[in-house]
């Protein structure tokens, strides 16, 4: 039950928290503009290392799910198959 509701999750955005974490951020650089005078340029930047960030999260997902998909073929292989 918990693997068909992650399952059905993970294809539904759940828009309200993406706003709200949409709203944090650019709360954010309102406040980075106007108090630390950060230049667009700098908030990019902030932005690309937040972007780089997620990729390197993506990727730990992915290897994660190829060893578990490794591991699951190794178990349903027969013991003498590669004898």
């Amino acid at each position: 039950m918990a693997e068909e509701e992650h399952h059905e999750h993970e294809h539904k955005p759940r828009w309200e928290l993406i706003e709200k974490l949409h709203d944090k951020i650019d709360d954010n650089i309102d406040v980075a503009y106007k108090e630390d005078k950060l230049s667009f340029m700098e908030v990019d930047f902030a932005l690309l290392m937040i972007r780089e960030k997620i990729n390197q999260q993506k990727i730990e997902l992915y290897n994660l799910y190829m060893k578990e998909e490794a591991e699951s073929e190794e178990k349903k292989s027969p013991d003498n198959m590669y004898n």
